[in-house]
């Protein structure tokens, strides 16, 4: 039922049953129940053309934003990582096969991000996502791995298993990544991995800002930062 919610896109803002079993495949009779009972706990609303994402969304995300444990346990570090290097900083997390930054911190650079707050992110492009994938279980890279072999960031990566797998292993050891201009133009990235209290991969904390402001500063120094941030975040996230 909740497969419903994953039709809404930015060129795609109403739905309907029409739409909802020809792209989930559903009989009529369950679109229509399913449409009925998301209507009926406010995650969706009905409007002429069908059907839009409801209020309870809105309430749901500010519950999200002031009181989740990933948040409440970040907010005072971002702050202090964007005083002392004026970069943005973002909070992002994994779900299914997709990451998403739950949470933006702009920095000095008032320059938009295109992929700030809410935007899912190619697991395969920019550090933020690579430095979640290189801590996923073996099985798990190699699931992923084997369903995306013709992507163009597999391919950038390593076109095959032996390539991918030791870059993955690579940024393991590093215990961060960088990229540059793989999402923004001219914008880096320097992002370290977060993990639950099993010390599973959980999301990522990520500086990323103008390539020349990054520039101007040491790059260990960067990096010792953000780990440094992200291993506090991780520690605060096991004692709750």
């Amino acid at each position: 039922m909740l497969d419903v919610l994953s039709l809404f896109k930015p060129e795609q803002a109403v739905i309907d049953v029409e739409l909802i079993c020809s792209q989930l495949g559903y009989a009529p009779a369950s679109a229509y129940r399913y449409v009925r009972e998301l209507s009926d706990v406010g995650l969706l609303v009905r409007l002429p053309r069908g059907y839009a994402l409801g209020p309870r969304v809105i309430e749901l995300d500010r519950l999200m934003t002031e009181y989740h444990p990933l948040l409440s346990s970040s907010r005072d570090l971002t702050q202090h990582l964007v005083e002392q290097t004026g970069l943005s900083v973002l909070i992002s997390e994994l779900y299914g096969s997709t990451v998403i930054s739950i949470y933006h911190q702009p920095g000095a650079n008032v320059d938009p991000l295109n992929f700030g707050r809410g935007r899912p992110m190619d697991l395969f492009r920019s550090a933020t996502s690579r430095v979640i994938l290189a801590y996923l279980l073996p099985r798990q890279l190699r699931k992923i791995f084997d369903a995306h072999t013709d992507h163009p960031g597999v391919q950038r990566i390593g076109g095959d298993w032996k390539v991918f797998s030791k870059t993955m292993l690579q940024i393991r050891k590093q215990g961060f990544c960088i990229s540059v201009g793989e999402l923004d133009p001219e914008k880096t990235g320097l992002a370290a991995p977060i993990f639950d209290e099993k010390q599973r991969i959980l999301g990522s904390i990520t500086l990323v800002g103008p390539s020349e402001r990054f520039a101007a500063f040491n790059q260990e120094f960067l990096a010792n930062l953000v780990v440094g941030a992200a291993a506090s975040i991780t520690a605060h996230i096991s004692a709750a």
